[in-house]
């Protein structure tokens, strides 16, 4: 009987090594797509003058959020559809203790919170 490794003609075997090449290249691909977007939405994502301090779903769809605007507290009001001013909130009435507006509670990009998760370790 016939070792099954050698009824596989060599054109099956250049069709495995050419799917393989492509496979590794589409992962690269999409690594390196993944680090360009990633880059792109930090960068957008970062706002001296507006700061999203908390958040609420109060239905499906249905959001209430505490945002600071310079030196104003707003809450607004976010559905599927539009986005709608409740009120200014004034400041005395905010807990402002768990709100820094220092460089320690802005998002981290993910190459620098793995490099401090792996050092915890």
């Amino acid at each position: 009987m016939k070792s099954p490794l050698l009824l596989v003609g060599q054109n099956d075997w250049l069709q495995l090594i050419v799917l393989l090449v492509l496979f590794i290249i589409v992962l690269f691909g999409a690594y390196f797509a993944t680090r360009l977007f990633g880059s792109f939405q930090v960068k957008k994502g970062t706002s001296r003058n507006i700061q999203q301090l908390e958040s609420i779903s109060v239905g499906p769809q249905k959001v209430l959020q505490l945002i600071k605007v310079g030196e104003e507290y707003l809450l607004i009001g976010i559905t599927k559809d539009r986005i709608t001013f409740m009120k200014e909130i004034d400041p005395g009435h905010i807990d402002l203790n768990h709100y820094a507006t220092d460089k320690k509670n802005q998002v981290l990009p993910f190459n620098k919170q793995l490099e401090k998760f792996l050092k915890k370790k």
